[in-house]
């Protein structure tokens, strides 16, 4: 090939394909002289295809994540590499010139080799890049892919070491490239010192990283990495994983911003479930939670995450259930730390207690209407399984025509409660308390549940718009064709009034061509295309529209 591989690929996408290139990953390499085809195998395999023109580079393509951004990837790198070593291939050295070449280094003086490597190595790319992984220890490495990463982080960035929307979706296909290869490998390998090593230095630099992620690039690569943090975690030494557990709980206690609540995560996992660590954790959430209520910026949220890490950790250490339950006293206020109260009490089987706190998170979160109905929800589960029918029946009633209301889940599960006899005169009742609740167009998919047409049809005519009338006009069709059809006429010559684009009009050709699907309902189509035909003459793109409608 007569291409410059500098020319094709950034420096760190060279040098990390020719990494590749030497580490054997290009496999089933074909050639013609249109095309090359390969597979790259790290942890994952890829499948890279080059086409050719007068030996000339014309195309690449690769289907991993970074090359699905339409950038040059490491793995296309790879490949050109390996096609030209193939076709420049040589016989290999003879045992005579293995035999000269040991007999002239043995010759060579300390300095002499050195002067002599220092020259070769700084002219020849190839060789600086073997001469360094021949080098490589254990501490080069991490050295190196610590490197790597902030060559990713410097590559996308500006002058300012700001990374723009338009980059951010390419550094994260690259960052996620180098987790699922380089990191994936070295947790496989169970290198974990190497591997903790990298991560931790990845989470920091993602923590302090100026990027506008406004389409969730760091949380996308947050998810891989914790994975990758478990599973090091899981299988490490328990130095190695004293190491993390103290490097994770440094983090906690200072600023964090994107990598906060994974730390927080892994600290409270389950990989750390030996004794000395759930000490550990609980001599945390004491100084953590101490510090929260003290500090006149905390928020609630951050308070109650540290109770509930605490809670859950004497539950793990087996703690006395009078400890437990002094801690959750002392916090009931807040909503999560009740409801885990409640489980609490359920799991002692404390049945009054759970209802009790229940009806108390009610009572004093009745300006919070999503509570509210989480605390209903939960009663009345608790009622349904004490097979207490009276008041879960009460509940019911309560979530349909006050916490949520008409909800047709709910509505539905009221309905269960009764016999078929005693249903529609209980219905009648909870349909004239939701009436002064809620608007019909609201109550129309409980009556459509109960097939109650006539109560339907007044809820979707009654509506500003016809959503209702699109959705429930084919139940009603036999009975109020006549109704519907007007309806529809009055929206579509109400819409009429405005212009607009050509989209406007073709919309209402659309609601014509709905119409006319009822009985009748062709005709008076025609009826409203000719009296808009009279009435707006000169507006093109609506004749032009309305032409295209068909019976």
């Amino acid at each position: 090939m007569e291409d410059d591989l500098a020319d094709l690929f950034e420096p760190q996408i060279l040098d990390r394909g020719y990494g590749y290139y030497l580490d054997g990953a290009v496999q089933n390499l074909r050639q013609t002289a249109t095309q090359i085809t390969a597979e790259v195998r790290g942890s994952q395999r890829y499948d890279v295809t080059i086409t050719l023109w007068n030996d000339s580079v014309m195309e690449m393509a690769c289907d991993c994540p970074y090359a699905e951004q339409g950038k040059s990837c490491k793995h296309m790198a790879a490949v050109l590499m390996a096609a030209e070593a193939a076709n420049d291939a040589t016989p290999a050295s003879s045992p005579d010139q293995s035999a000269q070449a040991q007999q002239l280094v043995a010759q060579a003086t300390p300095d002499q080799l050195r002067a002599f490597l220092s020259r070769t190595l700084a002219s020849d790319r190839t060789l600086m890049t073997q001469f360094k992984k021949f080098m490589t220890s254990s501490t080069t490495s991490v050295a190196e892919e610590k490197a790597e990463i902030d060559d990713i982080c410097a590559s996308y960035a500006d002058r300012n070491g700001f990374i723009d929307y338009q980059d951010a979706e390419f550094f994260e296909a690259e960052i996620q490239n180098y987790l699922a290869d380089d990191l994936e490998t070295l947790v496989v390998d169970h290198q974990d010192d190497v591997a903790f090593a990298v991560l931790s230095h990845l989470y920091l630099k993602l923590d302090t990283l100026d990027i506008d992620d406004s389409a969730g690039e760091i949380m996308e690569i947050l998810i891989n990495g914790s994975e990758l943090w478990r599973r090091v975690i899981k299988q490490a030494a328990q130095p190695i994983k004293r190491q993390i557990f103290t490097w994770l709980t440094t983090q906690i206690q200072r600023p964090l911003n994107a990598i906060e609540e994974d730390v927080r995560t892994l600290l409270f996992d389950q990989g750390f479930s030996e004794q000395e660590f759930l000490e550990a954790r609980l001599a945390l959430t004491a100084k953590m939670i101490q510090r929260f209520e003290s500090s006149l910026d905390a928020t609630e949220w951050d308070l109650t995450q540290w109770v509930l890490y605490r809670a859950h950790t004497l539950t793990a250490m087996q703690a006395d259930d009078t400890v437990l339950e002094a801690l959750y006293r002392r916090y009931q206020q807040y909503s999560a730390v009740r409801n885990d109260y409640v489980d609490f009490c359920l799991r002692k089987q404390h049945v009054a207690q759970a209802i009790s706190l229940l009806q108390e998170g009610k009572r004093v979160n009745r300006d919070l209407p999503g509570v509210v109905v989480e605390d209903s929800r939960r009663l009345a589960k608790i009622y349904q399984q004490q097979q207490d029918t009276v008041n879960y029946r009460q509940e019911l009633w309560r979530l349909v025509t006050q916490y949520h209301v008409a909800d047709l889940a709910d509505f539905k599960a009221y309905k269960a409660t009764f016999s078929p006899e005693v249903w529609p005169a209980q219905r009648a009742k909870l349909f004239q308390a939701l009436q002064s609740q809620a608007d019909p167009a609201r109550l129309a998919p409980l009556y459509a549940y109960e097939d109650l047409k006539p109560e339907l049809l007044q809820a979707i005519l009654a509506e500003k718009g016809i959503a209702g009338l699109q959705k429930y006009g084919p139940m009603l069709k036999n009975q109020y064709a006549a109704k519907i059809i007007h309806k529809y006429a009055q929206y579509a010559d109400q819409a009429m009034t405005s212009t607009g684009p050509r989209k406007h009009y073709r919309e209402i050709v659309d609601l014509l061509r709905e119409m006319a699907r009822y009985p009748l309902g062709d005709l008076q189509a025609q009826q409203l295309i000719q009296d808009w035909q009279q009435r707006y003459p000169r507006r093109s793109a609506m004749l032009d529209e309305l032409a295209q409608f068909e019976l």
